[in-house]
């Protein structure tokens, strides 16, 4: 009794030690993996209905399938969520749809996707192929918050007819956002900026420097008829055109400044044209200052010749 008993374990031990160091193999004889199918490669088709992968997995119920497969044309292995009937109806892939972080590149991910390893040595970078065939490139779409946002914010780039550009803006409305041009223009609130900066808008800051280092000039010259220029320019108060210009989003209050086309006639060098058909003018008004000392001081200078002439008529008034 007990010699058949022994003889039945041993026979086990020997059936599940030969079954765990199996190789199985589908169409080859020779499998170098626990379990390995080996098949004509193919690549993914998009009609029909014969399995063109390596390897399908498909439920009793439901109407997808999830295909693996090896390209026949390229060196890239591939999975397809699809229609158990129709190849080209798509269904959704999702990777830890309980949750759990994806790596791609690295074993340790540190987010919901980590793309690349954190030494470096294998590098992270995504490229977002163009969103269609005519003018939209790559996007990227950041979903609102769950309270208080309102709107979805798009990031990428564009190539239409006007200007090709890069983009970032909430909802629909381009001009809510910033704008990067190929040229490097940056627009806030604006499509097509035509300088380096242009703010669509007004600008709140506790100062702004402008360059103005003696090594970045040359042909250094004084300012000359100060005085008269200033005596040449006229103030004015006025509302924005905001009937005629609502793309601008000009400010319903009363403002104080210059016409531009007037003091192009008088200091010609503070004033600036856009670069496009309307030549739109603007006053660069931080340049008025020097004008305005120079100005103070030939006036002062009258003034000092003034006070020598009235002291030495007072002289002559006294001897008389």
């Amino acid at each position: 009794m007990k010699k058949r008993i022994t003889t039945k374990i041993v026979l086990i031990v020997l059936l599940v030690g030969g079954f765990s160091n199996a190789q199985t193999g589908i169409g080859t004889t020779t499998p170098v993996n626990k379990f390995q199918i080996e098949a004509t490669t193919a690549d993914p088709a998009t009609t029909g209905v014969a399995a063109n992968g390596n390897l399908r997995l498909s439920g009793t119920s439901g109407s997808h399938v999830l295909d693996f497969g090896l390209s026949s044309s390229s060196t890239f292995s591939w999975l397809q969520a699809r229609s158990k009937t129709a190849y080209g109806t798509n269904y959704f892939l999702s990777l830890n749809p309980n949750g759990g972080w994806v790596g791609i590149g690295t074993a340790v991910p540190n987010s919901i996707l980590t793309v690349g390893k954190a030494d470096g040595t294998t590098g992270g970078e995504i490229t977002l192929n163009p969103s269609n065939t005519t003018t939209e490139g790559g996007q990227i779409t950041f979903k609102k918050s769950i309270t208080s946002s309102t709107y979805d914010w798009t990031v990428d780039q564009v190539g239409d007819a006007t200007t090709p550009r890069f983009r970032i803006f909430p909802g629909a409305t381009e001009t809510n956002g910033i704008i990067i041009k190929e040229n490097g223009f940056v627009g806030i609130g604006i499509v097509n900026p035509t300088t380096k900066l242009y703010v669509n808008g007004d600008i709140t800051a506790n100062s702004v420097a402008g360059t103005s280092d003696a090594r970045y000039k040359t042909n250094v010259m004084p300012v000359t008829n100060a005085l008269e220029k200033v005596k040449a320019l006229q103030g004015v108060y006025f509302n924005w055109n905001q009937k005629d210009f609502p793309q601008k989003e000009f400010g319903s209050q009363k403002e104080l400044g210059f016409i531009a086309q007037e003091v192009e006639k008088v200091v010609p060098e503070v004033v600036t044209r856009e670069k496009n058909n309307e030549e739109y003018r603007a006053v660069k008004y931080d340049k008025i200052v020097a004008l305005l000392v120079e100005a103070i001081k030939e006036q002062q200078k009258q003034i000092d010749q003034l006070q020598k002439k009235i002291k030495v008529l007072s002289k002559k008034s006294v001897k008389r």
